[in-house]
C-alpha cells in the first residue's frame, strides 16, 4: 500500500465557470484540515493568468492574494498544488516559450508553493509548424516541455494531465494509444499523472481499468474525479456522495482529487464522503503529519467563517465520526453521516454573507448557438458534434446504449438537444479570482436582500409583464397597467363587498356574478363541440357525455391547495427550520450524474402513470360504479401533489436558512425544481376534473422521456456522458408535460432570491371574485381613478374575464400568492365554438346588464367598454381556427416578483389544451399597446394577424403547442 502521506486525497478547483473567492479557498481549505484531506490544485479555468494569459506574471496585489492561499494551505495541513495551462497557445519548440513558463512557476515558488501541475487537456492535438520539425509527435512536444519545467524547479511534486485523459479519449484505445505509451516510457517517474477514468465523468472507475492503464503510463495514475462537476449543465447540481468507486482502488492509484460543484457552497457532502472513503480504506491518511505550529483560529486574517470550521479538538472529531460502519465505505451511511454535520453549517449564521449578488454563470456559448454549452467538466472545454460518428455510442459501451440507439428518432431528439456545433468555440470569459472575487463585468446589480425579513421587501414589476386592456371582437378600449397601491385603495370597497362572503358559500352557491337564466340555458344546451376535436379516430365508448358548464368543477379527492391544512402548512413553513429529512430531499433531487433520488425517480414514474391512466376518471365520472383503477389514480394523484408539498415546504424552509452564502448557491436550482414540479401538480389537479378520453392519453407521451423504452437504462448504464441528458431530473419532470418545443417556457433562472412561492391550481367557482379583481386592477385606468368603473366594477370582469369563466371553466388556471390570486390564465379550447357562444348567449346577456349609453363627444372609459357590448363584433376566420383552434388570456399583477411563475402558468394552461387535442393557441391584443404585445412575444407568440380577419386596431398573437 502507498505510504499514506503520498496519497494525494483532496480537491481541485478545475472547472470552467466563475471561480472560487479568495475567502471561499481559505474556508476550504480549514475545511479540509477538519476532514483530513491534504492536496488542494488551484486550475480555475476561467481565471484569466492560469490558462488564457498564463505567459503574464502576477502583479504585487496578486502576488499577496496567491501568497496568503498558499500560506493558508499549509497552516492547515494542505498541500497547494499551482496548476498552469499552457496547452491553448505555447510552442513547445520555442526556447522562449519555454523560458516563459518557468519564470512563471518560478514567480509562483517564491510565494511559498512546493507542488506544480502542467495541464494539457482539450487543446488541439495538430502542432505548429515549427514543433512538427523538431518533436516527433505531439506527446513528445508535450514530455520535452514537462521534463525540462520539472527539472528546472528541483523536481518537486509534479502532476501531469495527458490530453487524452480517459479512455474514451485515448485513441485507438488505452492499450493502443501510442500516446500514452509515450508518457508511460519518455515523463520522468516522479510525476504523476492525472486521469479522469473511462468517460470524462465516469459513473465507475473499476480497478480492472486502472491496472490496463498502469501498464501503458508505467505509473500508477491521480485520479482527477468528475463525478460532481457539474459546468456542463447549468439546470444540474450533485449533492449526493462519493460514489461508484470500489475501496480497492485505493491500492492502485496515486491519489483521488474530486473536481466538484462550481457553487463553492454546494460541495459539502461531495468532500465530506471523499473524506470518509479515504478513512474506510486507510485510516487516518494524514494522522503521521504533525500540526503546524499556527491554526486559522489563531490568524486574525482569516474569517470568522474559517474559525468556525476549525473550533475545538480537530483530532478529536474526525470526519467519519457519525459514519457507523467503519472499514467499509457504504454510500448511503456516508450521506447521513455528511448531512448530520452539513446542518451544522446550514444553521450558522456566518459574518459577510447577510447579501450578495446572485450572479448568473460566465457566458460561455454565444446567443444564436445551440443552447448546450461546450462539454468542459473535465479540465477545460471539448467540442460535441451532431454529426461525427463519435457522438454516437459505439456497440462496445453497453447494450442498454444500443437498446436506445435502435430508436433513431429518440436519439437524434436527445442529439439535438444536448450537442453544440461542430465548429463551435465558446467565448473566452476569463476573470481574476485572485483579486475580484471573480465577479465579472457584466454581473446584475441587483442585491440578494433576502435575509430573513421579508416584511419590509419592496414588490417589483417584472419588466417582461405589462398586461393591458386589448382591444379586439372582445373589447375596443386600450388602456394602461394601474399601480396596485393606487387601484387597490380605490376598489376594495366596491370590489371586496360584493365578494364579501362569497369564498365561504358552497360552490354551487350563486355568487355576485352568476349568470342569467339565457347564459345558463346556453351553457347548458349548446353542443360541447371541444369533444369533436378530440375525438377523430376514437372509438365511441372512449367519448366524453356533454357536460353542464356551470357544474363541471373538480370533484376530486386530491386536496386543494388552499385548503386549511395546506394554508397551516405554509404559514409554519416561513418559520419553521430546516430538518435532516427536508435536506435529504434536497439531496434526492440533485443527486449524482447517472442517479436520481429513490423517491424522485418514484415520482417520475408516477406521473407517467397518471398521464397515461387519466382517462379512467373521465369515464369514472359518466359511470355509476367507478373502476378500482380510478380510485387508485386518485390516491396515486395525492401522493404527487403530497410530494409537492414537500419540495414547496423545502424550498420555504431553505429561504429562512441562516447560511445565506448556501441558499445563494442552492436557490437558483431548487427554485427551477420547485416550479416545474408545481406546475406539474397542478396539471394533476387538472387532470382530475376528469376531461381527457383515452385518446387523449395518447398526446402526453410522445417524446423520449424517463419512462420510455430503453431511455432510463440508457441514462443509469453510464455509457453515455450526462451531458447527453441535459437538465437532469429538472428537465426529466419537464418532460412529463405534454408540450413538445416549449424549451422557452423553463429556459430561466432568477436573478434576485424572492420570498414568495407562488402556486399554480385550476379554477373554482370560489375565484371568480377574485379573479375579477385580477382583471380590473390589470387592465384599468389608473391615472386619476376615471377609468376604474367606480359604477360597474364587474365591467371589465364581463368584458375580459367572464366569458372564459362561464363556457370554458375547465381550461381555467389561477396564480395564488400563498391564500391571494393575483394572475391567471383563462382558455377556450374549441375557440370557433367558443366565440359562437359569446356571440349567441354572452352578448346579449351583457347588452341588457349594461344598456347603451347615450351618445356624447367625449364618452367615459367605461362607456366606451359597453358601446364595445352594442357593436357588431368581427368574425374570426376559419384559417385562424385551423391553425390556431385554442384561445387564451393570461394577465398577472405588478406585484409578481417571480416572471418565471407567468410561463409555468402559461405550460400549465397548454399542456391542458395540448391534452385535450389542440396544436395552437392565439391571443388578441391591442395593435397601440406595444407593451402587451411584448409580454407575449416574449411567453412564444407570433403575430398572425393576417389570418385572422381582424381590424387595423387588433392584432392576433398564436403560438404552437
Amino acid at each position: 500500500m502507498i505510504p499514506p502521506s503520498s496519497f494525494y486525497c483532496g480537491c481541485v478547483e478545475g472547472f470552467y465557470g466563475r471561480p472560487w473567492t479568495t475567502a471561499q479557498r481559505k474556508n476550504l481549505f480549514a475545511l479540509m484540515r477538519r476532514l483530513k484531506l491534504n492536496t488542494y490544485m488551484y486550475a480555475p479555468k476561467d481565471d484569466c493568468k492560469h490558462r488564457m494569459y498564463w505567459r503574464e506574471m502576477y502583479s504585487v496585489e496578486e502576488a499577496e492574494h496567491l501568497t496568503g492561499l498558499i500560506d493558508a494551505a499549509k497552516e492547515n495541513n494542505v498541500d497547494f498544488v499551482y496548476a498552469l495551462s499552457p496547452g491553448l497557445d505555447v510552442t513547445f519548440s520555442s526556447a522562449k516559450e519555454v523560458t516563459c513558463l518557468k519564470r512563471k512557476l518560478e514567480q509562483v515558488r517564491q510565494f511559498g508553493c512546493e507542488a506544480f501541475s502542467l495541464l494539457f487537456d482539450d487543446i488541439d492535438t495538430d502542432m505548429c509548424a515549427a514543433d512538427k520539425e523538431v518533436f516527433q509527435t505531439f506527446a513528445h512536444a508535450q514530455v520535452s516541455v514537462t521534463n525540462e519545467v520539472f527539472q528546472h524547479l528541483g523536481q518537486p511534486k509534479f502532476l501531469f494531465c495527458p490530453t487524452e485523459y480517459c479512455a474514451t479519449r485515448a485513441e485507438p484505445s488505452v492499450r493502443k494509444s501510442e500516446y500514452l505509451r509515450t508518457l508511460g516510457a519518455k515523463l520522468l517517474p516522479d510525476i504523476k499523472i492525472m486521469w479522469t477514468g473511462p468517460k470524462v465523468v465516469s459513473k465507475t472507475i473499476s480497478v480492472e481499468s486502472i491496472l490496463e492503464l498502469t501498464e501503458v503510463i508505467k505509473r500508477k495514475p491521480v485520479i482527477w474525479d468528475n463525478v460532481h462537476a457539474n459546468d456542463y449543465d447549468q439546470q444540474r447540481i450533485f449533492l449526493g456522495p462519493f460514489k461508484g468507486r470500489s475501496s480497492e482502488l485505493h491500492s492502485y492509484v496515486s491519489g483521488i482529487l474530486t473536481n466538484p460543484n462550481c457553487e463553492y457552497e454546494a460541495n459539502y457532502i461531495a468532500l465530506h464522503t471523499l473524506a470518509t472513503w479515504s478513512h474506510c480504506c486507510d485510516g487516518d491518511p494524514d494522522e503521521s503529519k504533525e500540526e503546524p505550529s499556527g491554526s486559522p483560529s489563531d490568524n486574525p486574517t482569516i474569517t470568522a467563517e474559517i474559525k468556525l470550521e476549525t473550533e475545538g479538538d480537530i483530532e478529536s472529531v474526525p470526519p467519519h465520526r457519525n459514519y457507523p460502519n467503519h472499514g467499509q465505505y457504504d454510500p448511503d451511511l456516508a450521506l447521513k453521516a455528511a448531512v448530520t454535520e452539513w446542518m451544522e453549517v446550514i444553521m450558522t449564521v456566518l459574518p459577510g454573507n447577510e447579501k450578495r449578488l446572485l450572479a448568473p454563470p460566465l457566458v460561455t456559448v454565444p446567443p444564436t448557438a445551440p443552447p448546450i454549452p461546450s462539454i468542459n467538466t473535465c479540465m477545460s472545454i471539448t467540442t460535441p458534434t451532431t454529426s461525427s460518428s463519435k457522438d454516437m455510442p459505439s456497440p462496445g459501451e453497453g447494450q442498454l446504449a444500443e437498446e436506445l440507439l435502435k430508436n433513431k428518432e429518440a436519439f437524434d431528439t436527445l442529439a439535438a438537444v444536448s450537442a453544440a456545433a461542430e465548429n463551435f468555440k465558446p467565448i473566452p470569459n476569463p476573470v481574476n479570482s485572485l483579486v475580484s472575487n471573480a465577479f465579472a463585468p457584466g454581473d446584475p446589480l441587483e442585491p440578494m436582500d433576502c435575509n430573513g425579513d421579508f416584511s419590509s421587501r419592496k414588490e417589483t414589476v417584472p419588466s417582461c409583464v405589462v398586461p393591458t386592456k386589448m382591444s379586439s371582437n372582445v373589447s375596443t378600449t386600450t388602456t394602461t397597467v394601474c399601480k396596485v397601491s393606487e387601484v387597490a385603495m380605490q376598489i376594495d370597497e366596491t370590489v371586496e363587498k360584493e365578494s364579501e362572503g362569497n369564498h365561504a358559500q358552497p360552490e354551487n352557491t350563486s355568487n355576485s356574478h352568476s349568470k342569467t337564466p339565457e347564459v345558463e340555458a346556453m351553457a347548458e344546451t349548446m353542443t360541447d363541440t371541444d369533444t369533436e376535436m378530440q375525438s377523430d379516430g376514437a372509438d365511441a365508448d372512449s367519448q366524453p357525455e356533454d357536460v353542464n358548464i356551470e357544474s363541471a368543477e373538480p370533484d376530486s379527492d386530491i386536496p386543494d391547495e388552499d385548503s386549511d391544512s395546506d394554508k397551516r402548512t405554509k404559514k409554519l413553513a416561513a418559520t419553521e427550520k430546516i430538518t435532516v429529512e427536508d435536506v435529504l430531499l434536497l439531496v434526492e433531487l440533485f443527486y449524482l450524474p447517472y442517479e436520481h433520488g429513490s423517491r424522485a425517480v418514484k415520482m417520475l414514474e408516477e406521473i407517467h402513470w397518471l398521464k397515461t391512466n387519466a382517462h379512467h376518471i373521465c369515464e369514472a365520472k359518466l359511470k355509476s360504479n367507478p373502476s378500482d383503477t380510478a380510485g387508485e389514480w386518485a390516491d396515486r394523484a395525492a401522493s404527487f401533489v403530497d410530494f409537492s408539498r414537500q419540495v414547496h415546504q423545502v424550498m420555504m424552509r431553505l429561504l429562512n436558512i441562516p447560511n445565506r452564502s448556501l441558499l445563494y448557491d442552492l436557490y437558483p436550482y431548487m427554485w427551477d425544481m420547485e416550479g416545474v414540479i408545481s406546475t406539474l401538480a397542478s396539471f394533476v389537479k387538472w387532470l382530475d376534473l376528469g376531461k381527457v378520453p383515452r385518446i387523449g392519453c395518447c398526446f402526453m407521451d410522445y417524446h423520449p422521456s424517463w419512462c420510455s423504452k430503453g431511455y432510463k437504462e440508457a441514462f443509469m448504464s453510464g455509457d453515455l456522458e450526462p451531458w447527453v441528458f441535459r437538465g437532469g431530473l429538472t428537465a426529466e419532470f419537464q418532460r412529463m408535460l405534454p408540450l413538445n418545443g416549449a424549451a422557452d417556457l423553463f429556459s430561466k433562472k432568477p436573478y434576485l432570491v424572492s420570498s414568495k412561492v407562488y402556486t399554480i391550481r385550476p379554477f373554482l367557482p370560489a375565484d371568480e371574485d377574485a379573479v375579477y379583481r385580477v382583471c380590473l386592477l390589470t387592465c384599468a385606468d389608473g391615472g386619476d381613478g376615471s377609468g376604474l368603473y367606480p359604477d360597474h366594477p364587474q365591467l371589465i370582469g364581463d368584458r375580459l374575464a367572464g366569458t372564459f369563466l362561464t363556457f370554458s371553466r375547465e381550461y381555467c388556471f389561477v396564480l395564488c400568492d400563498r391564500d391571494d390570486i393575483v394572475g391567471y390564465a383563462l382558455a377556450a379550447f374549441n375557440a370557433k365554438n367558443f366565440n359562437k357562444q359569446v356571440q349567441v348567449a354572452w352578448l346579449e346577456e351583457m347588452k341588457r346588464k349594461y344598456p347603451k349609453p347615450s351618445e356624447t363627444k367625449k364618452p367615459t372609459q367605461a362607456q366606451k367598454t359597453i358601446l364595445s357590448f352594442h357593436e357588431d363584433p368581427v368574425p374570426l376566420t376559419e384559417s385562424l381556427f385551423s391553425r390556431f383552434p385554442s384561445q387564451l388570456r393570461l394577465d398577472v399583477l405588478p406585484c409578481v416578483e417571480d416572471t418565471g411563475v407567468v410561463k409555468n402558468m402559461l405550460a400549465c394552461v397548454l399542456s391542458a389544451l395540448k391534452t385535450s387535442g389542440s396544436h395552437g393557441a392565439f391571443v388578441e391584443v391591442s395593435t397601440a399597446n406595444k407593451g402587451h404585445t411584448e409580454f407575449y412575444n416574449k411567453l412564444g407568440f407570433v403575430d398572425v394577424s393576417d389570418s385572422g380577419g381582424n381590424p387595423d386596431e387588433v392584432a392576433i398573437l398564436g403560438r404552437i403547442i
